[in-house]
């Protein structure tokens, strides 16, 4: 998953000073045994060899450890310069192994011959303008298990997030009491929201919108094909087909 160079640049990272920070770390990650050495260099350097040798090791999370220290990192960063500035040669790292490392943690790095990076910052821009912000949070926790390889996390905070953001925009569109989603959904195919010429809500299943949300939703187990890959096409999918809808709803409810 990460390069020599970038695991050596997150041990880096950590920041020790003392050798009680180091045993702290140990006994947070379970590694008392492994860390060794004399010196807190020496110890650095064994906590970077025991990374490289076991990159499926597994955090006090639940996660993979290396990212987790990445968040440990994140967390107990202190300092006037931000940790993205603190650290340049880890942002540059992370990038070159397909990672973007923000304030908030880490994420995958999105194909940036797409346009789907530029539509990505505009999705995001839009939930804030209409304050869908349990939407984003849903969202945001995506992106997150989706850079710690976390698939089934990840699809269903994709699933929750678009939900929530059709309840949302059915309240701004064709305000009304409904008891479940795919109420609201008729809803706004009923107020236009959804273009009927576009087949995208036919009512019956086959629309657009309709396929859309079955395929966030797929039963049973499906041998031979890649989590990954999957996980990665609902996430490119979602971000294209609410960006699409977030348009239509400012064009046409758009506060000022």
């Amino acid at each position: 998953m990460f390069s020599r160079k970038t695991i050596i640049e997150i041990v880096n990272a950590l920041n020790f000073q003392t050798h009680d920070e180091v045993e702290r770390f140990g006994i947070i990650f379970n590694l008392e045994t492994t860390i060794s050495g004399l010196y807190v260099k020496q110890k650095e350097t064994s906590i970077v060899k025991y990374l490289i040798s076991n990159p499926e090791a597994v955090g006090p999370n639940g996660s993979k450890m290396v990212i987790e220290v990445i968040e440990y990192a994140l967390k107990n960063h202190k300092g006037f310069d931000s940790f993205l500035e603190s650290h340049p040669e880890l942002v540059h790292t992370l990038d070159k192994d397909g990672f973007e490392l923000t304030e908030n943690g880490l994420r995958r790095n999105l194909p940036a011959e797409f346009p789907i990076v530029e539509q990505e910052d505009q999705l995001i821009y839009l939930l804030d303008k209409f304050g869908f912000a349990t939407a984003k949070g849903h969202y945001e926790q995506a992106v997150a298990a989706h850079a710690r390889g976390e698939w089934a996390a990840a699809n269903a905070q994709l699933r929750t997030f678009v939900e929530d953001f059709f309840n949302k925009t059915q309240t701004i569109v064709c305000p009304g009491q409904y008891s479940t989603s795919n109420e609201r959904k008729n809803a706004l195919a009923n107020a236009g929201f959804f273009i009927k010429d576009y087949n995208e809500y036919l009512f019956n299943g086959k629309g657009f919108v309709e396929g859309f949300w079955k395929r966030l939703h797929p039963e049973g187990s499906h041998p031979g094909l890649s989590e990954k890959s999957d996980s990665t096409f609902r996430l490119h999918l979602v971000i294209l087909v609410i960006h699409h809808f977030l348009m239509r709803l400012e064009l046409n409810y758009g506060k000022a």
